[in-house]
């Protein structure tokens, strides 16, 4: 089973904000020149289909006011391209939290994606606390294994003026999994897009609720540090992610795949990076 565990829907102003970031587009070499073509769902589903993947995993964040409105329009690509599924969102500052968690359960969505730069809050405010303490409990509750992904741009107080302290960095990043230890934690791009290495290295310690998915992260990594990475967390904590529409099936598979093979993972090993891990996280 092949699962792309990191997709997104993009509208037209977003690609034009980041076309217009000459700098930062060479850091993250992402391909805007054609990227147009692919922001339609139909575009996903259809380099789902063509390149025999099973599932794309759409990653919604809103700020407070759209969660709910932002949910139900992910959920309805799901129903209309069979092969696309999505994660939910939340935010600290949202009314009625613990409602749409519930109802996020009830559709069958267990993964929350949070863009914390971009959603304007701090990871470990008192406030995200008591709203990952309370998806936590509702799991618990449910009996539903709650999987929350974060986005990992180290940089974006540099590129977008975001706060510094809604960063979700790796030091962050490892300290919400250790103290939220009933729920898993996927941090994109490796743990740290365009983060220090020495800091993903010293901070990112293998966690058993702790993942990584490979998005963006073969291009901005070099070649050692990525292999580095596949080895100290081993092949049962990794999720193949492209960060579509930046980037596209046929070339991230094959790119991945000879990563994974120069890290030491076996068939098995792949197998489990391309499709079952995410698979049995998100139970697909």
């Amino acid at each position: 089973m092949y699962i792309d565990a990191h997709c997104h829907i993009f509208n037209d102003q977003i690609v034009k904000n980041v076309r217009a970031k000459p700098a930062m587009l060479k850091q993250l070499k992402l391909n805007t020149e054609d990227s147009w073509d692919r922001l339609p769902p139909a575009a996903l589903q259809e380099s789902a289909v063509a390149n025999g993947l099973h599932a794309c995993l759409l990653l919604p964040s809103a700020g407070p006011d759209k969660v709910r409105s932002e949910n139900d329009r992910f959920i309805g690509f799901t129903r209309e391209f069979p092969r696309l599924r999505t994660l939910a969102t939340l935010h600290p500052a949202m009314q009625a939290l613990s409602g749409e968690i519930r109802r996020m359960f009830d559709t069958g969505i267990n993964g929350f994606k949070f863009s914390s730069f971009s959603q304007r809050f701090d990871p470990l405010s008192p406030e995200s606390h008591a709203m990952l303490t309370e998806v936590e409990r509702l799991g618990r509750d449910r009996a539903v294994p709650p999987c929350l992904l974060w986005d990992t741009f180290a940089t974006a107080d540099l590129h977008f003026g975001a706060n510094p302290d809604y960063l979700t960095t790796p030091a962050k990043l490892a300290m919400l999994a250790e103290r939220h230890p009933g729920m898993s934690f996927i941090g994109a791009h490796m743990g740290g897009l365009l983060a220090d290495f020495d800091d993903m290295r010293r901070h990112l310690i293998p966690q058993t609720n702790l993942y990584l998915d490979t998005s963006n992260a073969a291009h901005t990594l070099t070649e050692q540090q990525f292999i580095e990475l596949l080895r100290i967390h081993g092949p049962s904590r990794i999720l193949f992610g492209t960060d579509w529409p930046w980037f596209v099936h046929e070339k991230e598979r094959p790119k991945i795949a000879e990563l994974l093979g120069k890290a030491g993972y076996n068939q098995s090993d792949q197998e489990a990076v391309f499709g079952g891990n995410a698979q049995g996280l998100y139970g697909l």
